[in-house]
């Protein structure tokens, strides 16, 4: 974890919005986000990790409370940037906790929602695994969740083709933390397990390593 947060920390933290917010996958994201947000009647959210708080338009016009997690301070300073943005009374809906998602405790009231992007994507299946057992726990009705996924569809053939190319894409950056893509069946399979219910799943990207997706989850 430690080389995780380090990628997401001074000047990267800083730069984050900027270096990807024109990109076709930053835009269906939010896209993405958006009709998921309009499909839940969310009060009360916990999103972690938070990130720079690029949500924070789409939280504000679901008028929502946040509990803004992230390991990264630097990252929690961004998000506080844009928070102090907002009109006061708004300023008072959010609380940035500096903390670990696999150190989670059970918020008391439980949120209405959990949210979890890109996070997974960052680590290894059984860590992954982990995150899923522990963001269940809180207690949500929902969860929107973002993941990078080897289709069950792939034949051998392709299944080897995305293996190389994630292969070769860790290589070229092997002085930064490592992509992880994950199997569909095993992915879902653990959602099955933890008792959630795959209400929308909407495709983001597909690349030469991975397809990724948003999944919105609801309590089996």
């Amino acid at each position: 974890m430690d080389k995780l947060v380090e990628a997401y920390s001074g000047d990267k933290a800083r730069n984050y919005d900027a270096r990807r917010a024109a990109s076709k996958r930053w835009r269906r994201e939010v896209a993405a986000m958006e009709a998921m947000l309009a499909d839940i009647d969310a009060g009360t959210i916990l999103d972690c990790p938070f990130g720079t708080g690029r949500w924070v338009p789409q939280y504000e016009a679901a008028g929502a409370t946040v509990t803004a997690v992230d390991l990264s301070q630097g990252m929690l300073d961004e998000a506080a940037a844009k928070i102090a943005d907002l009109p006061k009374e708004r300023q008072a809906a959010y609380t940035l906790i500096r903390e670990s998602i696999f150190d989670l405790s059970p918020l008391r009231p439980v949120p209405d929602l959990t949210v979890c992007i890109r996070f997974l994507n960052w680590v290894a299946f059984p860590d992954a695994v982990r995150a899923l057992e522990r963001l269940t726990a809180l207690g949500s009705p929902h969860m929107i969740l973002g993941a990078s996924l080897v289709p069950d569809a792939a034949g051998p053939l392709r299944r080897l083709w995305y293996g190389l190319s994630l292969a070769v894409i860790n290589w070229r950056a092997r002085h930064k933390p490592a992509q992880h893509v994950h199997p569909e069946a095993a992915f879902l399979a653990e959602l099955d397990r933890l008792g959630w219910r795959v209400v929308d799943r909407r495709e983001i990207m597909r690349r030469n390593a991975r397809v990724n997706y948003f999944f919105r989850l609801e309590r089996a």
